[in-house]
């Protein structure tokens, strides 16, 4: 997940910037020096474009729906930024009791409910949002907030659309956009106004309430939540589950101040899984060169899991572990394989750390009752055996990440 405010002073590997690309020379627990600290592959831009004079009614009858003036309309003015520590994801409308529970958990103002669902555009989906964008622009990311052509944008009724969704999409800045609706909506055809980046997951396409409820977003199906400046994100997380049950899905979107890293360190590691370059991107993935992925990532099968893509280095003990699980006669409490090799940040976030996954080198197992913050249902010899493989457990961290085992050492022979 997205969270453009911090970067942990320690991380799970050790970066250098050069010519837009990112070199990784392996895993480090140790304070950075100073020309190892991570520097953006390429920096997070907004692009607004001018809306035209008035045209003609003839020039305008070809976007009959965009219904507004192309001129400047009155945004609130930024007077504050505020974390976005929390998303909820609401599978239909939160209740007004509900929004009002889950508001009181913020300090005042702290707490924001708008539309969220699904789009298509030329026959493709897009998570799009419909939000004020007087209130929504306090949340988003560093440069995107300031930026009040953004946000007049939408107000007048036009699109946002992030920039991975518009080269996807084809689409072009200041040219009209045809929605096709969620199943109770109405179709729409709207100018792109403007690329920008909010920081915040499933804002692939903006525009405001109106237009939202016009496409079929339901409304108080998203909220942002911010715990506060001297506040734990992860404690507020936790009410915030209390309140919706498994009625909604509630990402942290601020890490722990704390993120693991790997016991492998420093220029150990750098020569057991290889140093590559990368680029990143907006929505907090990562693409290593191909040379590194052809040279160490591997997918074979195993025991329990079956096909699963690794660090070729990993592989071993992964077989190893799995197989004595087998052995134990424990293998029916392993029972999905939710991931090894998913290059991305921390969190999908371009301002975190690199996920040990990037590395092939951290799996991911039964995430559905093991997901952060619980103890969940791991069998305490399951555990064990991993450990005994060189494996480190997510559970053991002060915010746990029970699916999670991660490669510690590698072991002879």
């Amino acid at each position: 997940m997205l969270n453009p405010f911090r970067r942990p002073a320690t991380g799970a590997a050790c970066l250098l910037a050069a010519a837009g690309l990112v070199v990784l020379t392996g895993c480090s627990s140790a304070p950075q020096d100073a020309d190892e600290v991570a520097q953006p592959a390429e920096p997070l831009t907004v692009v607004a474009s001018e809306p035209a004079p008035s045209a003609p009614a003839a020039t305008q009858a070809a976007a009959p729906d965009r219904g507004r003036a192309p001129v400047d309309v009155p945004v609130a003015a930024l007077t504050q930024r505020l974390r976005p520590d929390v998303l909820v994801l609401g599978s239909r409308t939160l209740s007004p009791g509900a929004v009002r529970k889950l508001a009181e958990l913020s300090p005042s103002g702290g707490a924001l409910a708008f539309r969220a669902g699904t789009v298509r555009i030329g026959g493709k989906d897009v998570k799009a949002i419909g939000i004020d964008p007087s209130t929504f622009r306090t949340f988003a990311a560093e440069g995107t907030a300031e930026a009040t052509a953004v946000w007049q944008s939408i107000a007048r009724g036009e699109a946002v659309a992030s920039h991975d969704t518009a080269k996807a999409l084809g689409l072009t800045l200041g040219k009209d956009v045809a929605l096709a609706p969620s199943a109770t909506g109405t179709g729409s055809t709207l100018r792109l106004g403007a690329l920008a980046t909010t920081g915040v997951p499933g804002s692939d396409l903006i525009v405001d309430d109106a237009t939202a409820r016009a496409l079929g977003l339901p409304s108080s199906t998203a909220m942002l939540l911010t715990a506060g400046k001297d506040r734990d994100p992860v404690a507020l997380a936790e009410k915030v589950r209390q309140v919706t049950g498994k009625g909604a899905v509630v990402d942290l979107l601020t890490p722990p101040a704390a993120n693991p890293v790997a016991f492998l360190t420093g220029s150990r590691a750098a020569k057991a899984f290889g140093a590559f370059s990368y680029r990143y991107f907006p929505d907090g993935t990562i693409q290593p060169d191909s040379r590194w992925v052809r040279e160490n990532i591997r997918t074979e099968t195993l025991p329990i899991m079956g096909r699963v893509t690794c660090h070729r280095l990993m592989l071993t003990q992964l077989r190893g572990a799995l197989q004595d699980v087998v052995d134990a006669g424990l293998a029916s409490s392993l029972t999905t394989y939710d991931g090894c090799y998913v290059p991305r940040f921390i969190e999908r976030n371009p301002e975190n750390s690199i996920s040990l996954h990037t590395w092939g080198i951290a799996i991911d197992m039964d995430a559905s009752t093991n997901y952060r913050g619980i103890q969940g249902t791991m069998h305490p010899e399951v555990v064990n055996i991993f450990k005994r493989w060189g494996f480190r457990w997510g559970c053991d961290w002060k915010y746990t990440d029970p699916m999670h085992f991660e490669l510690a050492a590698l072991l002879k022979g």
